[in-house]
């Protein structure tokens, strides 16, 4: 594409999209997503080999077929579920607050808003759709900061950030190679960090197993929760149905030693342990497995 296609064609594109993901009635945009889900399936091989690579380990550690039909529909779905995200993307942020209310279920709310309400640090996985919870806990007077991936082109870097959690309404998200100052004050403020944290997109992690693989995952969750003295929470939200949600969160924790280091990696262990029993109930749901995730296949064995 030229550079002056890119300029006037892909703002437009992304206006149409936007259009018409709120112009739709839930049915038929759903519909469409699905559709768009199969289509990209079908016709991306390369994209599908990686999402068969990495389910196929998830698979295998969790006692799932392989190989064979019921895997092919797993693959299969895992597209659809992940068109039905970027489809959500864009029609969360012209719902009211009382609509999502009603489209999510907050697991354990009553236990889990107290701890959300004096400050904590949420990792989730690239699973499901975290966005309504987003929106959901910003709605109820609850505060914080979300790092977000500075993706390319600009354009689209831009339209995604207006559409993300809650745009201003108490969640406030900030670059994420500009993130450590606002979550540090964040939390010393007692209000929540969330950081996608299954991905170490920059490369620096700590090593851990995931599904019985190595990979790297960040330790910025663990080291903010031990520098703050804040509580570290998993969440995940998953989609049970077109704009229907379930969402819950648990405290991680691991034993002390007084070693910073190493309390760390401690807590970094334990966070994945907790991200492989979320992501074992729906895997289909896991977008983080349509880009390479263990050290083998990035070439950093």
């Amino acid at each position: 594409m030229s550079g002056l296609l890119r300029r006037i064609g892909l703002p437009l594109l992304l206006r149409l999209a936007d259009a018409t993901a709120a112009m739709l009635p839930s049915r038929a945009a759903y519909a469409l997503a699905d559709l768009g889900g199969r289509a990209w399936h079908r016709w991306s091989p390369a994209r599908r080999r990686v999402v068969e690579a990495n389910l196929a380990r998830v698979c295998a550690a969790t006692g799932r077929p392989t190989d064979g039909p019921a895997f092919r529909r797993l693959v299969r779905t895992a597209f659809v579920e992940h068109a039905r995200y970027w489809l959500e993307v864009l029609r969360v942020h012209h719902y009211s607050e009382s609509r999502i209310d009603a489209m999510l279920e907050a697991e354990g709310w009553e236990a889990l808003a107290p701890i959300l309400r004096s400050g904590c640090v949420v990792a989730v996985p690239h699973l499901g759709n975290f966005e309504p919870f987003g929106h959901f806990i910003a709605s109820h007077g609850i505060a914080g900061v979300a790092p977000v991936e500075e993706t390319e082109p600009k354009e689209l870097y831009r339209f995604l950030l207006q559409r993300r959690i809650v745009g201003g309404r108490g969640i406030r998200l900030v670059p994420l190679s500009e993130s450590m100052r606002p979550m540090l004050a964040a939390l010393r403020d007692g209000q929540v960090v969330a950081l996608a944290a299954d991905r170490d997109l920059a490369g620096d992690g700590m090593r851990v197993e995931l599904f019985g693989h190595e990979t790297t995952v960040p330790l910025g969750p663990a080291v903010l929760a031990l520098r703050t003295g804040r509580p570290l929470l998993v969440a995940r939200a998953v989609r049970v149905g077109p704009d229907r949600f379930s969402a819950t969160a648990w405290p991680v924790s691991a034993e002390r030693s007084g070693d910073r280091q190493a309390d760390a990696a401690a807590l970094t262990r334990a966070m994945v342990q907790r991200f492989e029993a979320v992501i074992a109930e729906t895997p289909e749901q896991w977008f983080g497995a349509f880009q390479p995730i263990w050290l083998d296949q990035r070439g950093d064995a």
